[in-house]
């Protein structure tokens, strides 16, 4: 199991990314998400496809596509939340919409190298 942790805040003046997590390839597609609130936020966990490490197709950072995950929870959310896939995105990377709080995003990929 890889488990890996990014957060963003406090007190972003508009929308902030967090740093993306890249998700293993060659490890199962079952995916755990976990997202903690500290204080009052608006967040989104947002997923892509793209990839800048890609030998065929990269796509440079600042131009990936971004997409809101699937589960409605973790969208425009104020509170805690756990979520998954059930088949794994390239990048995962949580978006501090608004407020004066921290929300830290904790992703864990079962197996995979260096697990």
């Amino acid at each position: 199991m890889k488990t890996q942790v990014t957060s963003v805040g406090p007190n972003a003046p508009g929308a902030t990314p967090s740093s993306p997590l890249r998700l293993d390839d060659y490890a199962a597609a079952q995916v755990a998400i976990q997202v903690v609130v500290t204080g009052t936020v608006n967040y989104t966990v947002q997923q892509t496809l793209d990839d800048p490490n890609s030998s065929q197709f990269p796509v440079a950072q600042a131009s990936m596509t971004w997409f809101p995950i699937g589960d409605a929870a973790g969208v425009a959310a104020t509170a805690n939340m756990q979520s998954n896939y059930i088949a794994a995105p390239c990048w995962v990377r949580v978006l501090l919409n608004s407020g004066t709080g921290t929300v830290r995003l904790t992703v864990k990929q079962s197996g995979g190298i260096g697990s």
